[in-house]
């Protein structure tokens, strides 16, 4: 019995493969893909290799690689924003000053003559 009478969710693969004929049946009617739905399906026992690339592992890896590239410019965005706001919140409660007054080039280079002096 398919998954279809059980009323159960099909799996991945399944929905891959629904999706996959879908597609080569709207290439279909343009006539343009006609030669690869001729291609008999190809079958393998085995996984395949690292070497090897399909096109949807070259499409999966692609996706991944800009998910992980935007999480990673997200994460440095946040600590650009966490920093500016301590700063910002150190120097007005416990400096006294006016938090605006952080984001001074002067301010900053009154700093590092006092720690200087101080070293």
């Amino acid at each position: 019995m398919g998954n279809e009478t059980k009323n159960e969710p099909l799996s991945r693969s399944e929905r891959r493969k629904q999706r996959r004929k879908a597609r080569l049946a709207a290439f279909s009617t343009d006539g343009s893909a006609a030669a690869l739905q001729e291609r008999p399906p190809v079958t393998k026992t085995s996984p395949p290799s690292e070497a090897e690339t399909t096109p949807e592992t070259r499409h999966f890896a692609r996706a991944r690689f800009v998910s992980v590239l935007l999480r990673l410019i997200m994460v440095i965005a946040l600590m650009v924003i966490c920093l500016a706001v301590g700063v910002a919140v150190g120097y007005s409660v416990i400096g006294d000053g006016h938090w605006l007054d952080v984001f001074r080039p002067s301010t900053w280079q009154h700093i590092f003559d006092f720690v200087q002096k101080g070293a």
